[in-house]
């Protein structure tokens, strides 16, 4: 009788042994892309505000605050869906990863619970960027510097 080859025993169904595309999507979409979308709002208010609000400079790219009043509320509200997305697929993963019968189960868990953690906080960053900007009575403000 020959010895046996090195054979795989199949895992139960329902248990995975490595990590999906997906979940490592989630992954770094929780650790890169939450901070960009932060990133990326806080520019992109700043500009269109800094533009309306010129201060009594003529700007080229100026937009009325009737356009500007309807467009960050817009831009935030997009912003926000996107980083929430982020942060609960970052948790779906991390809890997911317990359950992973791989070697690299402690990096891949370590990884998720990163991503989470970075994308919660840059969340929780950009509630506190939307509040401001709207606590904020920028028209007023601006129509004093005219």
């Amino acid at each position: 009788m020959q010895p046996a080859a090195h054979t795989r025993t199949p895992s139960p169904p329902g248990k995975r042994t490595t990590p999906t595309l997906l979940q490592h999507v989630a992954i770094w979409y929780g650790l890169l892309g939450v901070p960009l979308v932060w990133a990326g709002h806080v520019l992109f208010c700043q500009t269109l505000v800094a533009t309306a609000c010129a201060g009594g400079v003529p700007q080229r790219n100026a937009q009325p605050w009737q356009v500007v009043h309807w467009v960050l509320p817009l831009v935030s509200a997009v912003a926000f869906a996107l980083a929430l997305a982020g942060s609960l697929s970052a948790r779906h993963v991390w809890r997911a990863s317990a359950t992973l019968k791989s070697p690299q189960r402690d990096t891949f868990r370590f990884l998720s619970w990163s991503s989470t953690a970075v994308a919660v906080a840059f969340t929780i960053a950009l509630v506190f960027t939307i509040s401001v900007l709207f606590a904020l009575p920028l028209e007023r403000l601006c129509g004093a510097l005219r």
